[in-house]
């Protein structure tokens, strides 16, 4: 008990069992008996009892004192040290809630900002696709407008000639008519490419030749062909069609840059249609040299571009990828080799995902 002494209330509790013991021992005489054993035992002296009693009495006292004050200086000390921690506690969870709130609102600010550069990276693209989509309309009114220019020039010159054959004026007529007519058409189609903003489930076939059909002319008159290779099944996704026709014009274009920039002997590119378990596969592949091994894993970060200040923005990729992140679809690159004529040609591989549609 002694040992475990902690306060005055310790130092209490043993004077009251002392005092209890006391008062059973004088019930039961034990003092009495003491004394008349003395009594019988000339050895000892009763006073010399009683003195033993005493000094030990003292002894027992301040020793009690003694640990008393130990354990009050070791609480003071504690609470003293206790109040301290908890001051310095309360002063670190200060810090750390300025920190915090300091965190917060830089997070805040940076997400803005992400947002903002996001939305004129958005923006840009769009300009850009929308400058691209432009020319592929020139190009493709470009034919028929010198078509109809030459049919012009012939009923003006029979005019001149006063050879007007009204039979062969009626055929001027209808074939000005159909270039008029391809014209439109051509026109509905790049109307609709921009007018679409819901998902839909569509066939990636028809998303793959309408983009050709986009381009066809301008890769013919740059002499580039595209090759496709696809299976002989219903290809079902869900999605934008419109957008994926952007990304599919967006590599055909680039593919098709490098080759004239190298000047390459293989002028085609080669599209790859499969399916692998619940995925829908498409390759686009060219033989100019493929991607330094530099700048593969660059390719699709924002404002990236090997091409010079004039031609490129550095966005088309980055845009092709956060398209398809929209939908769960997925773009990758890599390098592949071919053998044509036991000559090996090395190219990019660009691979498209995208998720079936299951119904």
């Amino acid at each position: 008990m002694i040992k475990k002494l902690s306060s005055i209330k310790d130092l209490v509790i043993i004077f009251i069992i002392t005092i209890i013991l006391w008062i059973v021992l004088s019930i039961i005489d034990a003092f009495e008996i003491v004394i008349d054993f003395l009594k019988l035992h000339e050895d000892y002296e009763l006073d010399e009892v009683l003195l033993l009693f005493i000094l030990f009495g003292f002894f027992f006292i301040f020793y009690s004192i003694r640990r008393v004050k130990e354990a009050i200086s070791v609480n003071r000390q504690l609470k003293s040290l206790n109040k301290k921690l908890e001051e310095k506690v309360e002063e670190k969870t200060k810090e750390l809630k300025l920190i915090n709130e300091h965190l917060e609102e830089k997070v805040k600010e940076e997400v803005s900002k992400n947002r903002q550069k996001d939305i004129l990276l958005i923006q840009n693209s769009k300009m850009a696709a929308f400058g691209e989509m432009l020319s592929l309309i020139i190009h493709q009114w470009k034919q028929p407008l010198n078509h109809i220019s030459l049919i012009n020039i012939g009923i003006e010159l029979r005019l001149k000639l006063d050879q007007v054959d009204n039979k062969i004026l009626e055929e001027d007529t209808l074939a000005i008519k159909k270039q008029i007519e391809h014209m439109a058409s051509t026109m509905e189609e790049f109307r609709n490419f921009f007018m679409q903003k819901e998902k839909e489930v569509y066939s990636v076939k028809e998303a793959i030749n309408l983009a050709i059909s986009f381009i066809e002319g301008i890769f013919k008159f740059n002499n580039v062909i595209i090759n496709l290779n696809m299976e002989d099944k219903k290809y079902l996704t869900l999605g934008y069609k419109n957008e994926l026709i952007q990304v599919l014009i967006n590599l055909f274009n680039n593919a098709r840059d490098i080759i004239l920039e190298k000047n390459c002997k293989i002028k085609t590119i080669d599209l790859f249609l499969h399916s692998v378990n619940n995925d829908i596969i498409i390759e686009i592949k060219d033989y100019a040299g493929g991607v330094s091994p530099q700048i593969i894993t660059k390719i699709f970060e924002p404002y990236f571009t090997t091409k010079s200040k004039d031609k490129g923005t550095g966005l088309g990729l980055y845009m092709c990828k956060s398209i398809l992140e929209k939908v769960q679809a997925t773009i990758e690159v890599e390098n592949s080799l071919i053998s044509i004529d036991n000559i090996e040609y090395k190219g990019a591989n660009f691979k498209i995902t995208l998720k079936k549609y299951k119904g």
